[in-house]
């Protein structure tokens, strides 16, 4: 008999990072909140895989009030580094972190996010990075190594990627689905973090609106902490008699996906973003925005993205840069190398096949 899979995330764009295991292995979800089990339903519609008979045609979901799951048999993949209360005896727990940014691990150290770690009986690594942030947590507590936390390691491929080079073909298709209105233009992708890591959405965004859709089509992405301003910042645009600009939600998992923004672009344009690292796998240039952030995890030359990308300044004419960057390609020739750097693929001899390494799991009752 296999173990029922369950997928729990803090927000609901934790869950892109869910779908692929969702979509190959079935399962249910787990919401922590009344207010959540309402939001993911109408934010899911329709996007039921197994025909589930569900009021919405939404996944299975099932609310958990504030961690407790000691009721649920088989395993849960947590794509938020939460404190989940189970039975070990019958439940087991994955730690799935959701991108490989510089920033560490945790917005609050006060919940304290290396016991919460430890909570989990395997932490999937996507990245090298990961691995360094956690290290880095350790250090940061007084622990010289990682202890316990050594043996639930396990590094794996970021399934995201193969939905990626599955649809990058489809790049026309995927503009006239957004609406983008001139495909003549280039398509310039910006997906700033939030008050996390010191987000620039809210600094720069009247003034790259303005400026950047006079040549280009500006795609916006704000973090989901950020979503929020979307409305406003729509009525802002129409008022002012701006076109040019669209908006990406990640709120909406159905219509509003990173990697098709990622296709449907041609550069990016980010600050301390985990996206940074995921949008080398396209090759295009990357302009990183000088965030002012003092706070990220030190990384080699090989994985630190701001070794190897242009850097926007306040005092910089934008569209130049874009241009200059879409012309010369200056560090773009690296990406490959870089990508292949920052992410596991199961070519290397330790990486596991997560889908594999989950329906083994299933399997050991």
């Amino acid at each position: 008999m296999k173990k029922q899979i369950y997928y729990f995330s803090n927000q609901i764009y934790q869950l892109s990072y869910a779908l692929p295991f969702y979509r190959k292995l079935g399962g249910t979800i787990v919401v922590n909140s009344i207010s959540k089990y309402v939001k993911f339903h109408l934010r899911l519609w329709k996007m039921a895989a197994f025909g589930e008979p569900t009021l919405l045609k939404t996944p299975k979901i099932i609310l958990r009030k504030n961690g407790d799951m000691r009721d649920l048999s088989g395993l849960v993949l947590s794509f938020s580094n939460y404190w989940i209360d189970r039975d070990p005896a019958k439940c087991e727990l994955i730690f799935h972190e959701h991108g490989a940014s510089d920033k560490r691990i945790g917005s609050n150290l006060k919940k304290k996010p290396l016991k919460r770690l430890k909570n989990f009986d395997h932490i999937f690594l996507m990245s090298p990075k990961n691995l360094i942030k956690i290290e880095a947590l350790a250090r940061s507590l007084g622990q010289d190594d990682l202890g316990e936390l050594s043996d639930k390691l396990v590094k794996i491929e970021n399934l995201r990627f193969t939905q990626y080079l599955q649809q990058k073909s489809a790049k026309a298709a995927i503009i006239k689905r957004m609406g983008i209105k001139d495909p003549k233009r280039k398509n310039v992708l910006y997906a700033p973090t939030w008050r996390f890591g010191n987000g620039t959405l809210r600094k720069y965004f009247h003034r790259f609106a303005r400026e950047i859709t006079q040549e280009y089509n500006l795609i916006i992405r704000p973090h989901f902490h950020e979503a929020k301003l979307i409305p406003q910042y729509k009525l802002w645009a129409k008022l002012h008699g701006i076109k040019n600009i669209y908006f990406s939600n990640p709120g909406n998992l159905r219509h509003h996906d990173t990697f098709t923004d990622f296709i449907a672009s041609d550069i990016l344009l980010s600050d301390t973003s985990a996206v940074l690292y995921e949008y080398l796998i396209t090759e295009n240039p990357i302009i990183i925005i000088d965030p002012k952030y003092g706070q990220q995890i030190e990384m080699p030359d090989h994985l630190n993205i701001m070794k190897n990308s242009v850097i926007f300044q306040q005092s910089d004419d934008i569209n130049q840069l874009i241009a200059t960057s879409l012309a010369e390609r200056q560090y773009a020739k690296n990406y490959a190398k870089m990508y292949a750097d920052c992410f596991y693929t199961t070519t290397q001899p330790e990486v596991k096949n997560a889908l594999e390494f989950v329906q083994n799991l299933q399997q050991k009752w």
